[in-house]
C-alpha cells in the first residue's frame, strides 16, 4: 500500500436512510449525510484501500469527489491506508482527566451525547475558501454545527467544524494547538456556570448570590485570558449570557439587590470587559439575539430549568434535540463575526436614490411637510436618515444618484436638511439629473476610486434597481421595501468597521476636501498646485495607539498598495515584535483639511514588504516623500541593527486589478528593478529625493 491510499475508518458505521446514507465515527462523534447516489459507491469502497483518483472514478459525480474525499478525511470517516487509529485514539483521549483517573464534573458524568443533526455534504456548491470552526460549548453549539455549514455554503464558504465539551483551561489550550482553527467557539459550560448561578438562586440570598457571581466572573476571565494566549492572534469568539424568559422572582425580579436582570447585566459586561484588552476576541452577543428574536423563541426556559440554558424545543418530542431558531442565529452571527473582524467584502459607498426612498414623496413638488406629521412613513424615513447617520460616523462614504433636477431638489433639501434628517452636505456627492442611475454610480465611482463591488445602493424602485444591477455587475442592491434599508444597513456585516478611529469620522469631510481640491487643481501647473495647498506631512515610528488604523489602511486600501497584504493588530504586532521590523506611519494635511494617519509603509530586514496610503491623499502626491523619509528615518535610528544607510534596501511590488498607483513607487524613489520579478532595490541612497526641494513641508515625529 502507498501513501496515497485510503480506507474508511475502523470506526465507521455506515446507515441507509431515505434521503441518503449517514456515515458516523463514534469515537471521534463526527457524522456526514451523503446523497443517496453515494450509498452504493461508499460500500463497494468498504473494506478495500483505494487511491483518490479510484475515488473519483466510483463516484457518482466525478468533478464533485475531491470534495467529498476531503470532507469525509476531515472528519476521521476516511483515513490513510496506514494510519493506525486504535493508536491515535489513546493519544488523543490522553489528556482526558477520565483517562487520567479523575472523577465527573460534580453534579454529573463527562459529556459524551452528541447533539444536533448530522451535516449534509453540498459538494455541487462552489466555494471560495475553506475555514474550521473549533466549538467549545455546550448542546447549543453543537446544534449549530449543521446550520453554519449550511449557510457557510450559501456564502460560499467550506465550512468544516470540530465540537468539544468545555473543559479546563489545559484541555481548551490543547484542543486549539490540534485543531488550529480559523475561528475559535467559546461558550462557558452550562454547570460549573449557569446552573449554579441560575437554579438555586431563589434559595440564595443576595450576598450568596453576589459570591457565587463573583466567583462565575474569576472564573471567565481566567478561560477568556488563556483562550485569547492559545489563539495566538486567531479569531475567538466568546459567547456571553441570553437572558431568560422569566425569573424566579417574578414581576419582583426589580426588588432583588441581585435578581436576575442584574446577573445578567454584569455577567455580560464582564465579559465585554475581558475580550475587549484582546483585540482578536469578539462577544457573541446572545443578550442581542434574544432582544431581537424573543427569549421564549431561542431558548428553553419556559419548559426546562434556568441554567440548562438550551435552545427552544418541542416538548412533546422525547429525543435530545432542539427547534431550529437557535442554531441559526447562532451560525448567521459566528460567520457574521468573521466577515466583520477579517473586513472581508467591506462596503465602503452607500449610494441613494432621493424621492421615494430618502423621503416619502417628490420633494420638488411636495417639499418636506410629511415631517410635521406624525404617519409611519414619516417615521420610517426618519428611521432611514439615522441609520445612514450611523454609517457616516463609521467611516462609510455617502452619495445619491437620483432622477430630477439638482438646484430644486438641492435647494428645497437645504432649507429643511439637519435633525432628524441629513442633509446635502453629509453626503460626498450628488448625482441628480434625468440620466440612467447607472450612469451617475459609475461617475461617482470613477471619481471616487471604488468598485462596484465596495457599493451599496437603495432605491424603492424595483425597475431602476434592475438597470443598474444589469450595467453594473457585482454592485450590492438593497432588494424589498424601503422598511427593510434601516435593519440592512445597521446589521450587515459589510457595513461595520470595527473599533471606531477618528479617521473613520472625519472620512466625509477628508473625501470632500480631497474633491475640492481635485477641483481646484483643473487647468494648473502641477508643481504651482501642490505649492499653494500647503501640503504637510508628518512621518512617525508606529506606536500601539496607531496599530489599529494602520491596520484598517492595510485592509481597506485597493488602490495604493504595493502588495495588498491584508493583516490583524494581533498579527501586526507579532511582525513588530522582530527586532528588525519597524513600521513607520504618515500624517497628512493641507490648507482644506487634516487628513490624519493615512500612510503605513512596513519594513522587514531590509525590505519594504508592505506599504499603503489612503486614496484621500493619492493627490497630494506624498507616496515618495513618505517612502524617503523612512527609509532615512529607520537608517538614522536603526543604531546599528539595520544598514548604516538605506543604500541596498529593496521593495516589493504585487501587481493587483486595482493598485496601479502604487506600481512605480519604488522606481519614482530612485530604486532600480532587481533579478527578482517584482522586486527593487536602492542602489545608491543618494538617488531618493531631496524632501526639501520637493512642494511639502516634510516633518519626522518620535
Amino acid at each position: 500500500m502507498t501513501s496515497g491510499e485510503f480506507r474508511f475508518s475502523a470506526f465507521l458505521a455506515a446507515v441507509d436512510l431515505e434521503s441518503g446514507i449517514l456515515l458516523s465515527n463514534g469515537p471521534h462523534m463526527q457524522r456526514l449525510v451523503l446523497d443517496a447516489e453515494w450509498a452504493r459507491p461508499v460500500r463497494a469502497l468498504l473494506g478495500a484501500p483505494f487511491t483518490a483518483s479510484g475515488f473519483a472514478a466510483a463516484a457518482p459525480d466525478p468533478a464533485g469527489a475531491e470534495a467529498v474525499l476531503r470532507a469525509l478525511r476531515d472528519r476521521n470517516l476516511v483515513v490513510p491506508a496506514e494510519a493506525d487509529e486504535h493508536a491515535e485514539l489513546r493519544s488523543l483521549l490522553a489528556d482526558r482527566p477520565e483517562a487520567l483517573g479523575a472523577g465527573p464534573r460534580p453534579g454529573g458524568s463527562w459529556p459524551t451525547a452528541r447533539y444536533g443533526l448530522p451535516q449534509r455534504l453540498y459538494p455541487g456548491q462552489p466555494v471560495s475558501a475553506s475555514v474550521t470552526y473549533l466549538l467549545l460549548g455546550g448542546c447549543v453549539t453543537q446544534f449549530a454545527e449543521e446550520p453554519l455549514v449550511a449557510l457557510g455554503r450559501e456564502q460560499g464558504l467550506d465550512v468544516r467544524t470540530e465540537h468539544l465539551w468545555p473543559g479546563s483551561v489545559v484541555e481548551m489550550s490543547r484542543a486549539v494547538a490540534r485543531v488550529r482553527p480559523d475561528v475559535t467557539v467559546y461558550q462557558a459550560g452550562v454547570q460549573p456556570f449557569l446552573s449554579a448561578l441560575w437554579d438555586g438562586a431563589h434559595l440564595q440570598d443576595a450576598q450568596e448570590r453576589r459570591r457565587t457571581l463573583s466567583l462565575m466572573k474569576s472564573a471567565l476571565s481566567m478561560n477568556i485570558t488563556a483562550l485569547a494566549d492559545a489563539l495566538d492572534g486567531r479569531l475567538g469568539l466568546v459567547h456571553n449570557v441570553g437572558p431568560t424568559a422569566l425569573s424566579p422572582f417574578g414581576r419582583f425580579d426589580f426588588a432583588e439587590e441581585y435578581g436576575f436582570r442584574r446577573i445578567v447585566a454584569e455577567l455580560n459586561a464582564h465579559v465585554d470587559h475581558c475580550v475587549r484588552r484582546h483585540p482578536h476576541l469578539m462577544v457573541v452577543d446572545e443578550e442581542r439575539l434574544v432582544a431581537r428574536h424573543g427569549a421564549a423563541a431561542l431558548f428553553d426556559d419556559l419548559v426546562f430549568p434556568f441554567g440548562h440554558h438550551g435552545g427552544s424545543l418541542d416538548p412533546t418530542d422525547e429525543r435530545p434535540h432542539q427547534l431550529p431558531a437557535l442554531g441559526r442565529a447562532l451560525a448567521a452571527e459566528y460567520l457574521a463575526c468573521r466577515q466583520a473582524h477579517r473586513a472581508a467584502g467591506r462596503i465602503k459607498l452607500v449610494v441613494t436614490d432621493l424621492d421615494g426612498t430618502l423621503w416619502p414623496g417628490i420633494a420638488a413638488e411636495d417639499g418636506f411637510d410629511w415631517l410635521d406629521g406624525d404617519a409611519t412613513s414619516r417615521w420610517v424615513h426618519v428611521g432611514l436618515h439615522q441609520a445612514l447617520s450611523v454609517l457616516k460616523s463609521r467611516g462609510v462614504l455617502l452619495a445619491t444618484s437620483s432622477k430630477g433636477d439638482a438646484d430644486v431638489t438641492l435647494g428645497v433639501w437645504g432649507e429643511r436638511g439637519g435633525r432628524p434628517l441629513l442633509g446635502p452636505d453629509d453626503f460626498v456627492l450628488h448625482s441628480i439629473n434625468w440620466r440612467a442611475k447607472s450612469a451617475g454610480i459609475a461617475d461617482i465611482c470613477a471619481r471616487l476610486g471604488f468598485a462596484p463591488d465596495q457599493v451599496l445602493f437603495l432605491d424603492d424602485n424595483p425597475v431602476e434597481r434592475a438597470e443598474v444591477a444589469a450595467a453594473l455587475p457585482g454592485l450590492h442592491i438593497a432588494e424589498g421595501p424601503v422598511h427593510g434599508f434601516r435593519d440592512l444597513l445597521l446589521s450587515s456585516p459589510a457595513l461595520e468597521s470595527g473599533r471606531a478611529t477618528q479617521e473613520a469620522a472625519r472620512r466625509t469631510d477628508t473625501t470632500r476636501a480631497m474633491l475640492h481640491r481635485q477641483e481646484l487643481g483643473t487647468g494648473m501647473d502641477r508643481g504651482d498646485f501642490l505649492r499653494s495647498l500647503g501640503i504637510g506631512l508628518r512621518v512617525e515610528r508606529a506606536g500601539a495607539q496607531h496599530l489599529a488604523r494602520a491596520c484598517e489602511l492595510f485592509n481597506r486600501t485597493n488602490q495604493f498598495t504595493t502588495t495588498a497584504w491584508r493583516t490583524t493588530p494581533e498579527e501586526l504586532r507579532r511582525v513588530l515584535a522582530s527586532p528588525d521590523t519597524r513600521l513607520h506611519v504618515a500624517f497628512a494635511s493641507d490648507r482644506f483639511a487634516d487628513y490624519g494617519l493615512t500612510g503605513a509603509c512596513l519594513v522587514q530586514g531590509d525590505a519594504v514588504t508592505a506599504f499603503a496610503l489612503s486614496c484621500r491623499v493619492i493627490g497630494l502626491d506624498i507616496a515618495v516623500p513618505f517612502l524617503v523619509a523612512a527609509l532615512r528615518d529607520g537608517a538614522r535610528r536603526d543604531g546599528g541593527s539595520g544598514p548604516a544607510d538605506p543604500t541596498g534596501l529593496r521593495g516589493r511590488t504585487v501587481t493587483t486589478d486595482r493598485n496601479t498607483p502604487a506600481r512605480d513607487l519604488f522606481l519614482d524613489a530612485g530604486f532600480d528593478p532587481d533579478d527578482a520579478p517584482g522586486w527593487y532595490v536602492l542602489a545608491d541612497g543618494g538617488r531618493l529625493p531631496d524632501l526639501a526641494s520637493l512642494p511639502l513641508t516634510v516633518t519626522t515625529g518620535p
